[in-house]
């Protein structure tokens, strides 16, 4: 319900400001994520590096969607340190759509963004000494901010910070990529 809800939300705003200016286009692209994550129990802290490939279309100067796929790497710690307890490992996976804004910045080579969202991290799973005891998934809101400079008429080097509002724990990212736009 919460997906169609927002993706109705996009569309609308997709199509309020599909304005006439010529910046329209796609993006695809991918990055290397390093990934931090705390759970709010401090039994997890850790982190470790993960990807995250992408596809956006920019409507306009100033808006665009983009809808990623992230998978972070395994996330370790101790369940219970004070009792001997066991190790566990937790991994996230899953998709994200964003509403990107576009921050007006002089010349056209060089683009800063704020991005709000949506993730659902269909498979996340609990491993305690590599045992799977819980497989779930989990949805929320997802926030960024990047930039991304054109290296050339087609490609462009993308760096933007991730935040993902887990249950229980703290998500960031900071990732490093290429974008190809078309």
């Amino acid at each position: 319900m919460r997906q169609t809800a927002i993706a109705a939300i996009l569309l609308m705003l997709a199509g309020a400001s599909n304005a006439a200016d010529d910046v329209t286009q796609w993006r695809i692209g991918g990055s290397v994520d390093y990934s931090d994550y705390e759970r709010d129990d401090g039994q997890i802290k850790d982190s470790g590096t993960g990807f995250k490939f992408f596809a956006q279309y920019r409507f306009n100067s100033w808006f665009g969607a983009e809808g990623a796929f992230y998978v972070s790497p395994d996330f370790s710690g101790d369940v219970t340190p004070l009792s001997g307890g066991g190790e566990t490992d937790t991994s996230y996976q899953g998709l994200t759509l964003h509403g990107v804004g576009y921050i007006p910045f002089p010349g056209d080579r060089f683009d800063v963004f704020l991005k709000a969202g949506y993730y659902n991290f269909f498979d996340v799973k609990l491993q305690i000494d590599g045992q799977t005891t819980d497989t779930s998934s989990e949805d929320g809101l997802a926030l960024g901010i990047g930039s991304s400079v054109q290296a050339t008429d087609k490609v462009g080097v993308r760096v933007e910070i991730d935040w993902y509002d887990v249950g229980g724990a703290e998500l960031w990212t900071v990732g490093l990529g290429l974008e190809y736009r078309f």
